[in-house]
């Protein structure tokens, strides 16, 4: 009977032991299952901080060697920006001289000498201009100045050691004697402020033309004959005078003068400016 009853009672614990483990199982195993998802955002916040913590980490270890780099960078592309300026100058000048150079192919009974603005006018009035020659160099009051193509520029006024003073032709203080090359009209060309030069004492007789092109008379021998000073833009005639007038549009491009050339073997004699040949009544 004993062990009859302690046989019933062991038989009974095990089949209440496996009931309750598998009653039990049941309904742990979802919670673990929400558990785990509740966690999960922590999960990521966790996993993006420790991220973020190591980029930071990363930063520090390698930021000096990044500015370095930047700053090496840097000057490399600010070296290569100043060699392509200086080639695209280069370039500029060497069209300049290549011009300046088929002049003087083209007029070599002319000693030129090339010369660099180095000042102008500081009154903004195209009154002189100031150039990296002198005295050094064979240079002279009165000299002839062209532009980098032989157009008529001015003449040297005031001479140093290094550098010379020009008169612009475009001065009030400047009178070039002029021929127009149609007509054959002679006259002189003077400057004015603020204004166009204009061609004078011309006779009403002769038919001076818009268009027409003017140049150097050689009168007086103050300049050498035939050097472009520009042409004629308009033409005044009024019927109480016996000389008309045009304007002329110089041809050199005062406002862009770089590189200039002096004539070394034309040195004009006094007087420094011209003077009209009236008619004789």
């Amino acid at each position: 009977m004993v062990e009859t009853r302690g046989s019933r009672r062991f038989a009974l614990l095990f089949f209440g032991a496996a009931f309750l483990i598998l009653f039990v199982g049941r309904w742990v195993a979802p919670v673990n299952h929400v558990a785990l998802g509740a966690a999960a955002p922590f999960n990521a916040v966790a996993s993006a901080a420790a991220g973020t913590v190591g980029d930071m980490v990363t930063g520090v270890v390698q930021g000096p060697g990044l500015r370095s780099e930047d700053l090496r960078l840097r000057r490399a592309m600010a070296k290569i920006l100043q060699q392509n300026v200086l080639l695209q100058e280069k370039i500029h000048d060497d069209a300049l001289i290549r011009r300046m150079a088929h002049f003087a192919d083209s007029h070599t009974h002319l000693d030129l000498l090339g010369a660099r603005v180095i000042g102008h006018d500081p009154n903004d009035l195209a009154d002189f201009i100031l150039i990296n020659k002198g005295t050094r160099d064979g240079l002279q009051d009165g000299m002839t100045v062209l532009d980098d193509g032989g157009y008529f520029v001015g003449a040297i006024s005031d001479v140093s050691t290094s550098m010379s003073k020009v008169l612009l032709m475009t001065s009030p203080s400047s009178s070039v004697g002029a021929l127009d090359v149609r007509s054959r009209a002679t006259g002189l060309v003077e400057g004015r402020y603020g204004a166009r030069p204009t061609l004078q004492w011309v006779l009403t007789g002769v038919n001076v033309h818009k268009g027409d092109f003017i140049v150097t008379s050689g009168q007086y021998e103050l300049f050498p004959r035939a050097l472009l000073l520009g042409q004629v833009v308009g033409v005044h005639r009024r019927a109480v005078s016996d000389f008309q007038t045009a304007d002329v549009q110089p041809s050199a491009d005062f406002g862009n003068l770089e590189l200039v050339q002096v004539v070394r073997n034309f040195v004009r004699p006094a007087p420094s400016r011209v003077l009209p040949i009236l008619p004789s009544k």
